[in-house]
């Protein structure tokens, strides 16, 4: 999904959104996701990385598009993509 070769700014802006959820399933009929967390994309990850395994598919990062990715949102598997990778900034 992402290009490797491709350097990414961990410092740019990103916020954590979750959506509506009914018995731990998105519910996009009531409405849009609400901010969670507001800061950097390492930021966000982090604290998305931080969530409870069993309702981690209920959150969105979005950003903005860079040169490694080119979506706005990012889904909980592609910040644990993120987290993975060995430029990612441990703090």
């Amino acid at each position: 999904m992402f290009k490797e070769e491709s350097p990414i700014a961990y410092d740019a802006p990103a916020e954590l959104k979750k959506w509506p959820s009914l018995k731990g399933e998105r519910q996009k009929d009531r409405g849009p996701p609400y901010m969670v967390y507001n800061g950097t994309l390492a930021d966000c990850v982090r604290e998305l990385m931080g969530k409870p395994i069993k309702g981690i598919s209920l959150y969105d990062i979005m950003t903005r598009p860079q040169p490694a990715f080119d979506q706005t949102v990012l889904s909980p598997g592609d910040a644990a993509e993120i987290a993975m990778r060995k430029d990612f900034p441990k703090a």
